[in-house]
């Protein structure tokens, strides 16, 4: 089951009720549940997606189409996908990760710490895109790689790519 924790910019942005939430539970799936933030850097509107545990992380930007309940699952899974291949990881293991997520919830945050390391990650997010003047002269991708490449105080200085594989490997 997929919980995709979605903070309150999120809630509005995309039409979740009170009703559409759910109280999250620990998740059973390989790489566990997801928060969901949204954030302008510039014009443009981006989605941060990150994992609760290893605190893997990726960001879409908003097209022109409204990104609505319906939508916003499918989005979240076709980037974890494309961030799991473009790391190399074998179609049959990506596969694994996504069999947990056929199902999906919607969710308040409830972790401070996490919604903390989000904010960090915003902010490094934010000045990687703006440094070499905007989303159309950066490496977006390159941007992501570093950034779950990169050391982090919450993993005991490991990095979240190092989690997922630990992740991967205990399943």
């Amino acid at each position: 089951m997929l919980y995709l924790k979605c903070t309150m910019e999120v809630q509005k942005v995309v039409g979740l009720r009170k009703s559409d939430l759910t109280e999250a539970e620990a998740s059973k799936t390989l790489l566990g549940n997801w928060y969901v933030h949204r954030f302008p850097i510039g014009r443009t509107h981006f989605f941060l997606f990150m994992n609760e545990v290893s605190l893997l992380s990726f960001v879409l930007y908003q097209g022109k189409k409204p990104v609505t309940p319906k939508t916003l699952p499918g989005m979240f899974l076709m980037g974890l996908n494309q961030l799991l291949a473009m790391k190399g990881y074998q179609p049959s293991v990506i596969d694994q990760v996504m069999l947990g997520y056929r199902d999906g919830l919607f969710s308040k945050p409830d972790s401070r710490k996490v919604l903390g390391c989000m904010n960090d990650l915003v902010s490094l997010y934010t000045a990687m895109v703006e440094a070499p003047g905007g989303i159309h002269q950066c490496d977006l991708t390159g941007i992501i790689m570093r950034l779950n490449a990169m050391p982090q105080r919450t993993l005991d200085c490991g990095t979240s790519w190092d989690a997922v594989t630990k992740l991967l490997r205990s399943s």
